[in-house]
């Protein structure tokens, strides 16, 4: 599998240049390619107009998340991956940094509601998780992809069967991501690697600073 980055948090000189229009932006329904495709939207994308669930079964919009404050949006594969379990904590004992920067955080799963609930749990690290439950939102985040037979079975080894875990009961992740998405539904910082081992992932400092430099004067 080829593992590309795409990572950057400089400011948008034009919003009128973004790959996609605020107006009726056009929102991904497929999956990738791992092979062929890199993952995630660009700097500059506007984020597409789409929801998630709560673990108590609430459909809650992306926009109205960000509508008066930069979003952070986290793709986490499940409480069962380790690098994954080690990314979110990395974030604990940041978000008074975050939230002084100006900005909010969630993170986005497949898993089935009350798995998620369980991660939430355990972290107890002050940041909520919403279920992606047909991987809309990871399609159109440009993250999501299927697993081939061969590492259906390898996964099956280790006791991870995704089509019990998964909200949708298919074979389909995520790539680990981090987006910052600001008031105006633009992609201000876009990190996202098909390689999900922790040293790949979004950076928190970063991803704060990028969240900081949004700050009105």
């Amino acid at each position: 599998m080829r593992r590309f980055l795409r990572s950057a948090a400089a400011p948008i000189a034009a919003v009128a240049l973004t790959a996609l229009a605020f107006a009726g932006a056009t929102i991904n329904h497929d999956l990738l390619d791992p092979d062929k495709e890199a993952p995630g939207l660009h700097v500059g994308d506007t984020a597409p107009d789409v929801s998630v669930m709560t673990t108590d079964g609430e459909s809650v919009s992306l926009s109205s998340m960000y509508r008066d404050k930069p979003l952070v949006v986290t793709f986490y594969r499940g409480g069962w991956c380790p690098y994954c379990n080690k990314a979110l904590k990395g974030w604990a004992g940041r978000f008074d940094d975050l939230t002084e920067a100006g900005g909010r955080f969630i993170a986005v799963t497949p898993e089935k509601p009350e798995d998620a609930q369980n991660t939430m749990d355990k972290a107890d690290a002050g940041y909520r998780v919403f279920i992606d439950p047909q991987g809309d939102v990871g399609k159109a985040f440009r993250v999501q992809f299927e697993l081939d037979a061969s590492t259906q079975k390898k996964y099956m080894g280790y006791g991870i069967d995704l089509s019990k875990s998964n909200a949708n009961g298919r074979w389909e992740l995520p790539a680990p991501a981090t987006f910052v998405i600001d008031t105006d539904g633009v992609v201000r910082y876009a990190h996202a690697e098909w390689d999900y081992r922790t040293d790949h992932r979004a950076d928190p400092d970063e991803v704060i600073e990028a969240v900081r430099g949004l700050k009105q004067p």
